[in-house]
């Protein structure tokens, strides 16, 4: 009996194959490193990525997971002290 785990590796292979998920251009993160990077060349069942630094790196399909942009950019709270509200932008290491 497949587990839910196996019937998503095999679901997102699947897209992976049409073309459907992980295309050229798309900013993933690999979930066993962490590290983040732009797919530049797909293969049969990997990509190929290079980090804002220009780093290269390879990883399965089943270990990366897409990365939406807006993660890293700056965050805004707020804060309550004494009755008086204060705005400051939070940004993101």
């Amino acid at each position: 009996m497949k587990t839910f785990r196996d019937l998503k590796e095999q679901a997102i292979r699947q897209n992976f194959r049409r073309k459907e998920v992980f295309v050229e251009g798309q900013i993933v993160m690999n979930s066993q490193t962490g590290v983040k990077g732009e797919i530049i060349r797909t293969g049969p069942n990997y990509v190929i990525c290079v980090t804002e630094s220009g780093d290269m790196f390879r990883a399965w399909v089943r270990d990366i997971r897409e990365v939406n942009e807006s993660i890293n950019k700056p965050r805004r709270t707020t804060f309550f002290t004494h009755g008086q509200a204060t705005t400051i932008n939070i940004r993101s290491s």
